[in-house]
């Protein structure tokens, strides 16, 4: 059942809109998709498993650690390649034998799909299958329980039409798969039979919502050109256990330099040396020149790219587990009904420790390999990089994560190992809402592997016989 249509629409996305209060973030109805295919309509096809110590605890990262291992996910690793047509990211094909680490760092390779959309891939096979209905249009509206509130007995759905009734369907099983924010949502939602929402008991719905904190971090000459146009490095284990910092991915990547003009770089290297008073007052005059790029000397060092090659350093850092990083519901309803979604984005010392201590090591690894020279943000050489006062600055990856994370323990977690809801014999949720702890990876891949890996849970433990017939009435 799908809440939008085949296609984009404004209609649809309408009830994706919410209020964001904490750190700066894309508008939520910007940062998701709702029609068939999800957000794989506005995916980079970037891909990357979970390292199996990522998925254990760390100990500076209290509640981290996912209550199944890496090991059980491998199952799934070609079928998942399949499903996105997966290649090496930009023919960059990681060596038979890697190279070790080297003070502190180690270079790690990722894989990329085109990237697969999955509406276009999947629909002639979906409509075509014997067993599959798809509706679209149709939005959840609620899932009633029984009398002994822990089985779903039904899932309401409705149209967009003022006055549409709904309708209502009957399974054995439900499967929640609408994103990282509205599954959460709707959760909460659902509040009619269970005070504070479905599956909510331990108030943990919508809680330690994260997303991979991205920035650009710095600028880089290059001692020469370099193999790949873009290379990832990570921090050891034995990185992280010494500097009590987190997982972070440190992209290298390389430009073609273009001609600058060497009178206008002048006069950015004049204007960029006056007191932050005088360049204030151009700034308001609209007169002003960005001083983190440019100048004299790049100006000549754009005369000969090939010679003097450069690049800039991003980071892409996992955020650590914070309760108070949460999803709730605002007073504003949607036109459905349904309340929409407030969004408090927080972070914690550890990740400001995680950006600046990480990126400034990163920047000694390559200078003491020869390799480049880096040339920091000066909002990264400050001890709290991240900023929720900088609108102009994107923080995020549009990566929407553990807002109904996994546990074997319901006071720390809302689903269990098989992604069941604790209480809730019939119920489960997909999706990268699930994500114990989020690791640095682009979750796209890890998401297929949980889906794969839930539809071999429901076929082998699904009482055997047809499905019931669905409710009378609705449309």
């Amino acid at each position: 059942m799908e809440g939008g249509g085949l296609e984009w629409s404004e209609e649809s996305q309408t009830l994706a809109v919410g209020e964001s209060v904490g750190l700066t973030y894309p508008d939520l109805d910007v940062a998701r998709v709702r029609a068939f295919g999800g957000s794989s309509g506005h995916w980079n096809g970037l891909c990357r498993a979970f390292e199996a110590a990522d998925m254990r605890p760390r100990p500076q990262n209290p509640l981290s650690g996912w209550p199944i291992g890496r090991a059980e996910l491998d199952p799934y690793a070609a079928e998942t390649a399949e499903i996105l047509d997966l290649v090496p990211d930009g023919g960059d094909v990681p060596p038979d034998t890697p190279p070790p680490p080297e003070d502190g760092f180690q270079r790690v390779w990722y894989l990329r799909s085109a990237p697969t959309r999955f509406g276009e891939k999947y629909l002639e096979e979906i409509t075509a299958a014997e067993h599959i209905a798809l509706g679209v249009h149709a939005n959840l509206v609620d899932l009633r329980l029984d009398d002994g509130l822990s089985h779903v007995a039904g899932a309401v759905f409705r149209g967009y039409a003022p006055g549409d009734p709904g309708f209502t369907v009957t399974a054995r099983s439900y499967c929640l798969c609408t994103g990282g924010f509205e599954n959460p949502r709707l959760l909460l939602n659902f509040d009619s039979q269970v005070p504070g929402g479905i599956g909510n008991r331990s108030d943990l719905v919508g809680r330690f919502f994260c997303d991979h904190l991205r920035m650009d971090v710095g600028e880089v000459i290059l001692s020469a050109v370099p193999e790949a146009e873009v290379r990832f490095f990570t921090p050891t284990e034995d990185f992280l256990a010494e500097h009590e910092t987190l997982k972070i991915v440190l992209h290298l990547d390389y430009y073609q330099r273009k001609p600058l003009s060497l009178p206008k770089e002048l006069a950015r290297s004049v204007q960029c040396t006056l007191p932050f008073g005088e360049r204030l007052v151009a700034a308001v005059a609209g007169d002003a020149m960005r001083c983190d790029m440019g100048g004299i000397e790049d100006a000549l060092a754009s005369r000969d790219p090939q010679a003097n090659p450069w690049g800039r350093v991003v980071v892409n850092s996992e955020p650590a587990l914070n309760p108070e990083s949460r999803v709730t519901l605002s007073e504003e309803r949607d036109p459905l009904g349904l309340r929409r979604i407030r969004l408090d984005w927080q972070t914690l010392p550890i990740d400001d420790r995680t950006i600046h201590d990480t990126t400034l090591a990163f920047a000694g690894h390559l200078a003491d390999r020869d390799e480049g020279r880096v040339r920091l943000y000066d909002n990264v050489l400050v001890e709290t990089p991240i900023r929720a006062t900088e609108p102009e600055q994107r923080l995020n990856g549009w990566h929407q994560m553990c807002t109904t994370r996994m546990s074997d323990d319901p006071a720390t977690g809302v689903v269990d190992r098989d992604c069941k809801v604790f209480g809730i014999d019939n119920l489960y949720v997909g999706g990268s809402s699930v994500f114990s702890s989020p690791g640095f990876q682009n979750p796209t891949y890890t998401i297929v592997q949980l889906a794969l890996r839930l539809g071999d849970h429901l076929a082998a433990t699904m009482p055997a016989g047809a499905p019931p017939a669905p409710a009378a009435g609705g449309n």
